[in-house]
């Protein structure tokens, strides 16, 4: 069945009348909600791309009725808990910018299987989008307080294509083994004093594979390191991207004062590139290597986990 609805009605509650399969086009207009998608085999789509904006402003510094900040697993515009889900042409975004005033802010949380993101735009500061499961200490940690249904931790396969993600701060995170394809990777103007980070990799080391930006375009103004190991064993590739000139020459980042420099698993293959000012740590892959892992990363995506 395919449902057409307006910025005048609530998407939540035409989820809740959705069966699998079925479709849901948004016109044109500002969607304000915090949207949870439970149902499997679900679409959602603008009508026009780029015309419909999923919106919200939930914050890591929000105090809420209980005198604590939300926690960030809250923050989310638009959740995603069913497997088989995939979202065409939409904006997602969360409106708690700067990340220096307000925190951490997610735009996108998925912790479905086989999820498709096209033609999207995701938008916030810190923790744009949070590709799920959670790290495994943290569904022990948070099982006293947050809904067991989101503490699953089953790994997930997700696809983002032509899509552009816009944050500052760790702002692609989490444990999925996520494929970034020819999407706009934008390091937003924050005036930190600091360096920014696109992600943040934090995949059990039993994964094989983490994420992988293949022919990206990073662009920004801010000082930029591509990632940073959010646990141990957190796996990232950047193959064949075009790189801005605020990325820094080291490239990478092993996380504060950690010893996850030892551990982590980045790879990269961009042509022309200096490899001599990159961190020792990260792995500078060959033609061939970089090709062979973009064929094995994608035939590991295409074997479903349900």
């Amino acid at each position: 069945m395919i449902v057409e609805i307006t910025a005048e009605m609530s998407i939540n509650s035409v989820l809740k009348k959705t069966t699998p399969g079925d479709t849901i086009i948004l016109n044109d207009g500002i969607y304000n909600e915090k949207v949870e998608i439970w149902m499997d085999q679900i679409t959602i789509q603008s009508k026009n791309p780029g015309k419909a904006i999923i919106t919200n402003k939930d914050y890591y510094h929000k105090i809420m009725q209980d005198g604590n900040e939300c926690n960030t697993f809250h923050t989310y515009t638009l959740y995603i808990g069913g497997n088989h889900i995939t979202l065409k042409g939409l904006i997602i975004q969360n409106e708690a910018l700067p990340s220096k005033t307000y925190g951490q802010a997610v735009a996108l949380h998925v912790d479905g299987d086989d999820f498709l993101c096209e033609n999207c735009i995701i938008s916030s500061a810190q923790d744009t989008l949070f590709t799920g499961p959670l790290p495994h200490d943290l569904c022990e940690r948070y099982a006293s307080f947050y809904p067991p249904e989101k503490l699953k931790g089953y790994p997930t396969k997700q696809i983002y294509k032509h899509c552009t993600i816009r944050g500052d701060v760790d702002f692609i995170f989490g444990c999925a083994t996520a494929l970034f394809e020819e999407c706009k990777i934008v390091t937003i103007d924050s005036n930190r004093t600091t360096p920014s980070f696109v992600c943040a990799p934090a995949h059990p080391k039993v994964l094989p594979y983490g994420y992988l930006f293949y022919k990206c375009s990073l662009e920004g103004n801010e000082k930029t390191f591509l990632a940073r190991p959010w646990r141990d064993y957190g796996c990232v590739a950047f193959i064949d991207c075009q790189l801005g000139k605020h990325v820094l020459p080291e490239g990478y980042n092993k996380w504060n004062d950690t010893n996850r420099d030892k551990t982590a698993r980045f790879y990269e293959y961009t042509q022309n590139l200096n490899t001599a000012t990159r961190v020792s740590w990260s792995h500078q892959l060959t033609v061939s290597e970089a090709n062979k892992y973009v064929a094995d990363f994608k035939a590991y995506l295409a074997k479903k986990n349900h």
